[in-house]
Protein backbone atom coordinates (compact mmCIF):
# COMPACT_ATOMS: atom_id res chain seq x y z
CA UNK A 1 0.00 0.00 0.00
CA UNK A 2 1.45 3.60 -1.00
CA UNK A 3 1.84 6.33 1.63
CA UNK A 4 -0.73 8.14 -0.18
CA UNK A 5 -3.44 6.07 0.05
CA UNK A 6 -2.66 4.72 3.43
CA UNK A 7 -5.71 5.45 5.87
CA UNK A 8 -8.54 5.82 2.69
CA UNK A 9 -11.31 4.26 1.88
CA UNK A 10 -12.90 3.43 -1.15
CA UNK A 11 -16.02 3.50 0.18
CA UNK A 12 -17.71 6.48 0.16
CA UNK A 13 -19.55 8.84 2.80
CA UNK A 14 -23.22 7.58 4.41
CA UNK A 15 -25.88 9.39 3.12
CA UNK A 16 -27.25 10.02 6.78
CA UNK A 17 -24.06 11.77 7.03
CA UNK A 18 -24.00 13.66 4.18
CA UNK A 19 -27.27 15.05 4.71
CA UNK A 20 -25.87 15.93 7.91
CA UNK A 21 -23.27 18.15 6.64
CA UNK A 22 -25.61 19.05 4.38
CA UNK A 23 -28.01 20.73 7.01
CA UNK A 24 -24.77 22.28 8.56
CA UNK A 25 -23.68 24.16 5.31
CA UNK A 26 -27.41 25.10 5.05
CA UNK A 27 -28.95 26.13 8.14
CA UNK A 28 -31.46 28.80 6.78
CA UNK A 29 -32.85 25.76 4.56
CA UNK A 30 -33.48 23.40 7.96
CA UNK A 31 -34.55 25.88 10.10
CA UNK A 32 -37.65 27.27 8.18
CA UNK A 33 -39.78 23.96 7.48
CA UNK A 34 -38.30 22.66 11.33
CA UNK A 35 -39.92 26.19 12.64
CA UNK A 36 -42.92 25.37 10.66
CA UNK A 37 -43.79 21.94 11.75
CA UNK A 38 -42.38 23.22 15.43
CA UNK A 39 -45.55 25.74 15.33
CA UNK A 40 -48.14 23.64 13.81
CA UNK A 41 -47.53 21.27 16.74
CA UNK A 42 -47.35 23.86 19.56
CA UNK A 43 -50.22 26.57 17.91
CA UNK A 44 -52.12 23.93 15.39
CA UNK A 45 -52.83 24.84 11.91
CA UNK A 46 -54.94 27.88 12.55
CA UNK A 47 -52.60 29.85 14.60
CA UNK A 48 -50.12 28.99 12.53
CA UNK A 49 -51.84 30.06 9.27
CA UNK A 50 -52.69 33.50 10.42
CA UNK A 51 -49.01 33.62 11.14
CA UNK A 52 -48.22 32.93 7.99
CA UNK A 53 -50.89 35.02 6.21
CA UNK A 54 -49.87 37.97 8.70
CA UNK A 55 -46.30 37.99 7.10
CA UNK A 56 -47.33 37.25 3.22
CA UNK A 57 -50.08 40.20 3.82
CA UNK A 58 -46.99 42.58 5.03
CA UNK A 59 -44.82 41.52 2.12
CA UNK A 60 -47.41 42.64 0.00
CA UNK A 61 -48.44 45.46 1.76
CA UNK A 62 -44.57 46.36 1.61
CA UNK A 63 -44.62 45.55 -2.29
CA UNK A 64 -47.01 47.65 -3.46
CA UNK A 65 -46.67 50.77 -0.82
CA UNK A 66 -42.67 51.36 -0.63
CA UNK A 67 -40.82 49.48 -3.98
CA UNK A 68 -37.72 51.43 -3.44
CA UNK A 69 -37.05 50.20 -0.13
CA UNK A 70 -38.58 46.63 -1.11
CA UNK A 71 -36.65 45.82 -4.48
CA UNK A 72 -33.56 46.98 -2.74
CA UNK A 73 -33.84 44.88 0.57
CA UNK A 74 -36.77 42.45 0.22
CA UNK A 75 -36.51 41.26 -3.25
CA UNK A 76 -33.06 40.42 -3.51
CA UNK A 77 -33.24 38.06 -1.00
CA UNK A 78 -36.56 36.35 -1.92
CA UNK A 79 -35.23 35.99 -5.88
CA UNK A 80 -31.96 34.58 -4.77
CA UNK A 81 -33.68 32.06 -2.86
CA UNK A 82 -36.18 31.52 -5.39
CA UNK A 83 -33.57 31.14 -7.91
CA UNK A 84 -30.91 28.79 -5.51
CA UNK A 85 -33.55 26.17 -4.45
CA UNK A 86 -36.02 26.11 -7.31
CA UNK A 87 -33.76 26.95 -10.17
CA UNK A 88 -30.56 25.44 -12.02
CA UNK A 89 -28.31 26.21 -9.19
CA UNK A 90 -28.88 23.06 -7.24
CA UNK A 91 -29.06 18.93 -6.60
CA UNK A 92 -29.08 17.02 -9.51
CA UNK A 93 -30.06 19.88 -12.31
CA UNK A 94 -26.83 21.50 -10.96
CA UNK A 95 -24.75 18.29 -11.29
CA UNK A 96 -25.93 17.94 -14.79
CA UNK A 97 -25.07 21.44 -15.61
CA UNK A 98 -21.95 20.55 -14.55
CA UNK A 99 -21.54 17.35 -16.54
CA UNK A 100 -22.98 18.69 -19.43
CA UNK A 101 -20.49 22.01 -19.64
CA UNK A 102 -17.74 19.15 -18.36
CA UNK A 103 -16.65 21.08 -15.49
CA UNK A 104 -16.72 17.56 -13.27
CA UNK A 105 -14.14 15.37 -12.37
CA UNK A 106 -13.91 11.54 -11.97
CA UNK A 107 -12.02 10.98 -8.08
CA UNK A 108 -8.88 8.51 -9.73
CA UNK A 109 -9.27 5.55 -6.85
CA UNK A 110 -13.14 5.69 -5.55
CA UNK A 111 -14.31 6.36 -9.26
CA UNK A 112 -16.37 9.47 -7.73
CA UNK A 113 -17.70 11.70 -9.85
CA UNK A 114 -16.76 15.37 -7.90
CA UNK A 115 -19.17 17.84 -8.64
CA UNK A 116 -18.16 21.84 -8.28
CA UNK A 117 -20.72 23.27 -5.28
CA UNK A 118 -22.60 26.33 -4.93
CA UNK A 119 -21.51 27.88 -1.99
CA UNK A 120 -24.07 31.00 -2.36
CA UNK A 121 -26.25 32.57 -4.69
CA UNK A 122 -26.92 36.85 -5.11
CA UNK A 123 -29.69 38.18 -7.34
CA UNK A 124 -29.18 41.83 -6.81
CA UNK A 125 -31.50 42.56 -9.74
CA UNK A 126 -33.75 40.42 -11.69
CA UNK A 127 -31.67 40.45 -14.99
CA UNK A 128 -28.10 39.17 -13.31
CA UNK A 129 -27.09 36.52 -10.60
CA UNK A 130 -23.76 35.98 -9.25
CA UNK A 131 -23.15 32.34 -8.22
CA UNK A 132 -19.99 31.09 -5.77
CA UNK A 133 -19.03 28.05 -6.43
CA UNK A 134 -16.19 26.03 -4.77
CA UNK A 135 -13.56 24.25 -7.17
CA UNK A 136 -13.29 20.38 -7.54
CA UNK A 137 -9.63 19.16 -6.97
CA UNK A 138 -7.84 19.13 -9.85
CA UNK A 139 -9.70 21.88 -11.76
CA UNK A 140 -8.38 25.57 -12.42
CA UNK A 141 -10.28 28.60 -13.26
CA UNK A 142 -9.45 28.27 -16.80
CA UNK A 143 -11.83 25.27 -17.01
CA UNK A 144 -14.74 27.69 -16.07
CA UNK A 145 -13.55 30.22 -18.53
CA UNK A 146 -13.48 27.86 -21.33
CA UNK A 147 -17.18 26.94 -20.82
CA UNK A 148 -18.46 29.99 -20.71
CA UNK A 149 -20.45 29.77 -23.93
CA UNK A 150 -21.37 26.52 -23.25
CA UNK A 151 -23.19 27.51 -19.73
CA UNK A 152 -25.39 30.09 -20.99
CA UNK A 153 -26.83 28.07 -23.72
CA UNK A 154 -27.26 24.95 -21.25
CA UNK A 155 -28.70 28.03 -18.47
CA UNK A 156 -30.48 29.51 -21.56
CA UNK A 157 -28.76 33.21 -20.46
CA UNK A 158 -27.39 36.01 -22.68
CA UNK A 159 -23.93 35.65 -21.34
CA UNK A 160 -22.46 34.05 -18.42
CA UNK A 161 -19.06 35.93 -17.00
CA UNK A 162 -16.47 34.05 -14.63
CA UNK A 163 -14.00 36.02 -12.55
CA UNK A 164 -11.64 34.64 -9.44
CA UNK A 165 -12.82 34.64 -5.84
CA UNK A 166 -10.58 33.38 -2.90
CA UNK A 167 -8.10 30.21 -3.67
CA UNK A 168 -10.34 27.38 -5.33
CA UNK A 169 -13.42 29.20 -5.82
CA UNK A 170 -14.91 31.05 -8.91
CA UNK A 171 -17.84 33.77 -9.25
CA UNK A 172 -20.31 33.21 -11.96
CA UNK A 173 -22.10 36.29 -13.64
CA UNK A 174 -25.03 35.24 -14.92
CA UNK A 175 -26.82 37.16 -17.24
CA UNK A 176 -30.71 36.52 -18.25
CA UNK A 177 -31.42 39.52 -20.07
CA UNK A 178 -30.54 43.03 -20.78
CA UNK A 179 -30.14 44.43 -17.23
CA UNK A 180 -30.31 48.03 -18.93
CA UNK A 181 -33.52 48.39 -20.24
CA UNK A 182 -34.00 52.11 -20.13
CA UNK A 183 -31.55 55.12 -20.90
CA UNK A 184 -29.54 56.40 -17.39
CA UNK A 185 -30.20 60.31 -17.44
CA UNK A 186 -27.43 62.54 -16.28
CA UNK A 187 -28.05 63.93 -12.86
CA UNK A 188 -27.96 67.28 -11.44
CA UNK A 189 -25.01 69.66 -11.66
CA UNK A 190 -23.51 69.68 -8.64
CA UNK A 191 -23.73 73.47 -6.73
CA UNK A 192 -20.30 73.43 -4.70
CA UNK A 193 -16.81 71.89 -5.30
CA UNK A 194 -17.14 70.55 -1.59
CA UNK A 195 -19.96 68.46 -3.42
CA UNK A 196 -17.52 66.99 -5.75
CA UNK A 197 -14.91 64.33 -5.31
CA UNK A 198 -12.16 63.77 -8.19
CA UNK A 199 -11.69 60.68 -7.28
CA UNK A 200 -15.07 59.62 -7.90
CA UNK A 201 -17.11 60.79 -10.19
CA UNK A 202 -20.40 59.25 -10.86
CA UNK A 203 -21.03 58.13 -14.23
CA UNK A 204 -23.92 55.59 -14.45
CA UNK A 205 -24.73 52.05 -13.32
CA UNK A 206 -23.56 48.26 -13.48
CA UNK A 207 -25.32 45.81 -14.14
CA UNK A 208 -25.92 44.66 -10.43
CA UNK A 209 -27.42 48.22 -9.75
CA UNK A 210 -24.57 49.85 -7.98
CA UNK A 211 -23.02 52.81 -9.01
CA UNK A 212 -20.46 53.19 -11.62
CA UNK A 213 -17.42 55.76 -10.75
CA UNK A 214 -14.51 56.52 -12.02
CA UNK A 215 -11.63 59.19 -11.09
CA UNK A 216 -11.20 62.33 -12.37
CA UNK A 217 -6.94 62.32 -12.35
CA UNK A 218 -4.29 59.89 -11.37
CA UNK A 219 -4.51 57.81 -14.47
CA UNK A 220 -5.34 58.22 -18.07
CA UNK A 221 -8.06 56.92 -19.84
CA UNK A 222 -9.13 55.11 -23.20
CA UNK A 223 -12.35 54.61 -24.77
CA UNK A 224 -13.50 52.84 -27.64
CA UNK A 225 -16.56 51.62 -29.45
CA UNK A 226 -17.30 52.09 -33.23
CA UNK A 227 -19.59 54.91 -34.66
CA UNK A 228 -23.39 55.17 -32.30
CA UNK A 229 -21.79 53.13 -29.07
CA UNK A 230 -21.73 56.36 -27.34
CA UNK A 231 -18.24 56.77 -26.65
CA UNK A 232 -19.11 60.49 -26.25
CA UNK A 233 -21.47 60.28 -23.32
CA UNK A 234 -17.98 59.09 -21.21
CA UNK A 235 -16.03 62.70 -21.15
CA UNK A 236 -19.36 64.59 -21.38
CA UNK A 237 -21.00 62.95 -18.02
CA UNK A 238 -17.30 63.45 -16.36
CA UNK A 239 -17.72 67.36 -17.56
CA UNK A 240 -20.87 67.75 -15.90
CA UNK A 241 -19.97 65.46 -12.67
CA UNK A 242 -17.34 67.65 -12.54
CA UNK A 243 -18.81 70.87 -12.98
CA UNK A 244 -18.24 72.89 -9.95
CA UNK A 245 -14.24 71.75 -10.40
CA UNK A 246 -13.82 73.36 -14.29
CA UNK A 247 -16.10 76.81 -12.89
CA UNK A 248 -13.34 77.19 -10.22
CA UNK A 249 -10.65 76.88 -12.11
CA UNK A 250 -9.06 73.45 -10.90
CA UNK A 251 -10.10 71.55 -13.87
CA UNK A 252 -9.14 72.73 -17.14
CA UNK A 253 -10.51 71.08 -20.20
CA UNK A 254 -8.43 71.03 -23.58
CA UNK A 255 -10.07 69.55 -26.57
CA UNK A 256 -8.89 67.94 -29.79
CA UNK A 257 -12.25 67.55 -32.23
CA UNK A 258 -11.27 66.16 -35.16
CA UNK A 259 -14.70 66.05 -36.58
CA UNK A 260 -15.06 69.56 -35.67
CA UNK A 261 -19.01 68.83 -34.78
CA UNK A 262 -19.09 66.58 -31.32
CA UNK A 263 -17.17 69.06 -29.05
CA UNK A 264 -17.96 72.31 -30.62
CA UNK A 265 -20.34 73.30 -28.28
CA UNK A 266 -17.45 73.65 -25.53
CA UNK A 267 -15.66 76.33 -27.43
CA UNK A 268 -17.13 79.05 -25.07
CA UNK A 269 -15.65 77.87 -22.36
CA UNK A 270 -12.34 76.44 -23.53
CA UNK A 271 -9.91 79.74 -23.54
CA UNK A 272 -8.24 78.83 -26.69
CA UNK A 273 -7.56 75.57 -25.63
CA UNK A 274 -9.33 73.66 -29.08
CA UNK A 275 -8.53 72.31 -32.07
CA UNK A 276 -10.65 70.67 -35.24
CA UNK A 277 -7.65 69.54 -37.24
CA UNK A 278 -4.52 67.61 -37.36
CA UNK A 279 -2.13 70.79 -37.23
CA UNK A 280 -3.84 72.81 -35.06
CA UNK A 281 -4.50 69.53 -32.72
CA UNK A 282 -0.36 68.92 -32.85
CA UNK A 283 0.24 72.93 -31.56
CA UNK A 284 -2.38 72.00 -29.08
CA UNK A 285 -0.46 69.05 -27.62
CA UNK A 286 2.71 71.35 -27.95
CA UNK A 287 0.80 73.81 -25.72
CA UNK A 288 -0.56 71.18 -23.38
CA UNK A 289 3.21 69.87 -22.42
CA UNK A 290 4.47 72.67 -22.09
CA UNK A 291 2.34 73.57 -19.93
CA UNK A 292 2.67 70.19 -17.86
CA UNK A 293 6.13 71.18 -18.41
CA UNK A 294 5.96 74.61 -16.48
CA UNK A 295 3.83 72.91 -13.65
CA UNK A 296 6.90 70.16 -13.30
CA UNK A 297 9.17 72.73 -12.36
CA UNK A 298 7.56 74.52 -10.22
CA UNK A 299 7.43 71.19 -8.25
CA UNK A 300 10.82 70.66 -8.60
CA UNK A 301 12.05 74.33 -7.20
CA UNK A 302 9.09 73.52 -3.94
CA UNK A 303 11.37 70.13 -3.44
CA UNK A 304 7.25 68.67 -4.00
CA UNK A 305 6.61 65.09 -4.95
CA UNK A 306 2.72 65.74 -5.30
CA UNK A 307 0.87 68.56 -4.97
CA UNK A 308 -3.33 68.93 -4.19
CA UNK A 309 -5.05 69.88 -6.84
CA UNK A 310 -5.52 74.06 -6.74
CA UNK A 311 -5.31 76.95 -8.88
CA UNK A 312 -1.29 76.62 -8.99
CA UNK A 313 -1.35 73.00 -9.78
CA UNK A 314 -5.13 72.74 -11.60
CA UNK A 315 -5.79 69.22 -13.31
CA UNK A 316 -5.52 69.48 -17.05
CA UNK A 317 -7.24 67.03 -18.91
CA UNK A 318 -7.18 66.62 -22.90
CA UNK A 319 -10.13 65.16 -24.35
CA UNK A 320 -8.69 63.46 -27.66
CA UNK A 321 -11.51 62.46 -29.62
CA UNK A 322 -10.78 59.98 -32.58
CA UNK A 323 -7.07 59.66 -31.82
CA UNK A 324 -6.85 56.96 -34.66
CA UNK A 325 -7.48 59.68 -37.12
CA UNK A 326 -4.73 62.05 -35.86
CA UNK A 327 -2.47 59.04 -34.86
CA UNK A 328 -2.91 56.57 -38.32
CA UNK A 329 -4.53 58.33 -40.91
CA UNK A 330 -2.36 61.70 -40.75
CA UNK A 331 1.08 60.73 -41.68
CA UNK A 332 1.92 64.04 -42.13
CA UNK A 333 1.66 64.73 -38.22
CA UNK A 334 1.26 61.23 -36.86
CA UNK A 335 4.28 61.01 -35.55
CA UNK A 336 4.85 64.52 -34.09
CA UNK A 337 1.41 63.62 -32.37
CA UNK A 338 2.11 60.12 -31.50
CA UNK A 339 5.26 61.43 -29.60
CA UNK A 340 3.44 64.65 -27.41
CA UNK A 341 0.94 62.26 -26.12
CA UNK A 342 3.09 59.35 -25.17
CA UNK A 343 5.25 62.27 -22.81
CA UNK A 344 1.80 63.30 -21.31
CA UNK A 345 0.86 59.67 -20.65
CA UNK A 346 4.34 58.81 -19.11
CA UNK A 347 5.22 62.11 -16.97
CA UNK A 348 1.80 63.47 -16.42
CA UNK A 349 0.51 61.49 -13.69
CA UNK A 350 2.59 63.99 -10.99
CA UNK A 351 1.47 66.98 -12.37
CA UNK A 352 -2.95 65.79 -12.79
CA UNK A 353 -2.14 66.09 -16.56
CA UNK A 354 -5.05 63.35 -17.68
CA UNK A 355 -5.72 62.27 -21.36
CA UNK A 356 -8.97 61.15 -22.25
CA UNK A 357 -8.30 59.37 -25.92
CA UNK A 358 -11.62 57.91 -27.73
CA UNK A 359 -10.90 55.56 -30.98
CA UNK A 360 -12.91 53.26 -32.75
CA UNK A 361 -10.84 50.83 -33.90
CA UNK A 362 -8.29 50.49 -30.78
CA UNK A 363 -6.10 48.24 -32.89
CA UNK A 364 -1.69 49.09 -31.80
CA UNK A 365 -1.39 50.12 -35.57
CA UNK A 366 -3.95 53.02 -34.78
CA UNK A 367 -3.36 53.60 -31.42
CA UNK A 368 0.73 52.90 -30.51
CA UNK A 369 0.47 54.84 -27.15
CA UNK A 370 -2.30 52.36 -26.19
CA UNK A 371 -0.74 50.32 -23.51
CA UNK A 372 0.17 54.01 -21.52
CA UNK A 373 -3.82 54.46 -21.09
CA UNK A 374 -4.69 52.10 -18.38
CA UNK A 375 -8.12 52.80 -17.27
CA UNK A 376 -10.42 51.35 -20.28
CA UNK A 377 -13.73 51.42 -21.24
CA UNK A 378 -14.80 49.15 -24.41
CA UNK A 379 -18.62 50.16 -25.71
CA UNK A 380 -19.84 48.17 -29.09
CA UNK A 381 -17.40 47.11 -30.93
CA UNK A 382 -17.34 45.05 -34.54
CA UNK A 383 -14.59 43.04 -34.28
CA UNK A 384 -14.50 39.92 -31.16
CA UNK A 385 -10.78 40.59 -30.64
CA UNK A 386 -11.23 44.37 -29.94
CA UNK A 387 -12.38 43.48 -26.01
CA UNK A 388 -8.87 41.88 -25.09
CA UNK A 389 -7.23 45.08 -27.30
CA UNK A 390 -8.89 47.12 -24.77
CA UNK A 391 -9.66 45.48 -21.14
CA UNK A 392 -6.67 43.42 -21.49
CA UNK A 393 -5.73 39.74 -23.00
CA UNK A 394 -8.62 37.00 -22.31
CA UNK A 395 -11.33 39.86 -20.72
CA UNK A 396 -13.85 38.65 -24.13
CA UNK A 397 -13.68 35.31 -22.62
CA UNK A 398 -14.43 36.05 -19.08
CA UNK A 399 -17.78 37.33 -20.39
CA UNK A 400 -16.83 41.13 -21.84
CA UNK A 401 -18.70 40.30 -25.40
CA UNK A 402 -18.84 43.68 -26.29
CA UNK A 403 -18.78 42.98 -29.67
CA UNK A 404 -22.36 41.16 -29.62
CA UNK A 405 -23.61 43.67 -27.58
CA UNK A 406 -26.86 45.13 -29.18
CA UNK A 407 -27.40 47.77 -31.97
CA UNK A 408 -29.75 50.50 -32.06
CA UNK A 409 -29.66 54.07 -30.12
CA UNK A 410 -31.37 52.58 -26.96
CA UNK A 411 -28.54 50.44 -26.62
CA UNK A 412 -25.93 53.81 -26.44
CA UNK A 413 -23.35 54.02 -23.93
CA UNK A 414 -23.59 50.18 -22.83
CA UNK A 415 -20.11 48.68 -22.66
CA UNK A 416 -17.60 46.42 -20.57
CA UNK A 417 -14.87 48.16 -17.59
CA UNK A 418 -12.59 46.58 -15.42
CA UNK A 419 -13.48 46.26 -11.66
CA UNK A 420 -10.42 48.79 -10.03
CA UNK A 421 -9.78 45.89 -7.59
CA UNK A 422 -10.43 42.37 -9.23
CA UNK A 423 -9.71 43.87 -12.76
CA UNK A 424 -12.13 41.79 -13.92
CA UNK A 425 -15.25 43.06 -16.55
CA UNK A 426 -18.09 44.51 -15.60
CA UNK A 427 -21.36 45.43 -18.27
CA UNK A 428 -21.83 48.95 -17.37
CA UNK A 429 -23.91 51.80 -19.01
CA UNK A 430 -23.03 55.55 -18.64
CA UNK A 431 -25.98 58.45 -18.32
CA UNK A 432 -26.81 60.07 -21.34
CA UNK A 433 -25.84 63.57 -21.47
CA UNK A 434 -28.73 65.38 -24.06
CA UNK A 435 -27.79 68.72 -25.78
CA UNK A 436 -29.94 70.62 -23.13
CA UNK A 437 -28.25 69.97 -20.42
CA UNK A 438 -24.51 70.18 -22.54
CA UNK A 439 -26.23 73.90 -23.18
CA UNK A 440 -26.84 74.06 -19.21
CA UNK A 441 -23.73 72.87 -18.46
CA UNK A 442 -21.90 76.05 -20.72
CA UNK A 443 -24.25 78.13 -19.03
CA UNK A 444 -23.32 77.08 -15.45
CA UNK A 445 -19.51 77.32 -16.29
CA UNK A 446 -19.50 80.93 -17.63
CA UNK A 447 -20.90 82.36 -13.94
CA UNK A 448 -18.14 83.58 -11.77
CA UNK A 449 -17.31 81.65 -8.39
CA UNK A 450 -14.30 81.17 -5.78
CA UNK A 451 -11.38 79.49 -6.43
CA UNK A 452 -10.11 76.89 -3.31
CA UNK A 453 -7.74 73.60 -3.20
CA UNK A 454 -9.68 70.22 -2.94
CA UNK A 455 -7.44 66.56 -1.89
Amino acid sequence: MSKSSRGKSARSQGVEFAAVVWAVRHPGSVAAPSALLASLSQFGPTATGVVLGGAAAGLGAWYRAHPDTFDTYAAPVLRAWRRRWAGAYTGRRWSDLMGSCGLTRTHPRTGQVLVPRVLRVRSWSSSVDTVRVRLVHGMSFKAFVDAVDDLADTLKAERVAVERSAPGEVVLIVQRDEPFAHVIPSPELAQDVADVDPMSLYMGEDEFGREYREPLYGTHFLRAGETGSGKNSLPAQRLRAAAPLIRAGLVRPWVIDPKMLEWGWLKPILAGRYADNPGDGLELLNDFVANMERKQKRMQRAKLRKAPVSEEFPIDWLIFDEIGYAMAYQPDYAHAICGQTAIIASTGRTTHDVIEALVQEPTKDTVPVRELLPHRVCLRVSSSSHPDMVLGDGMRARGATADELPQGEEFAGIGFARAPKTRQPRRVRVAYTDDAQCDELVSYLREPTTLRAVS
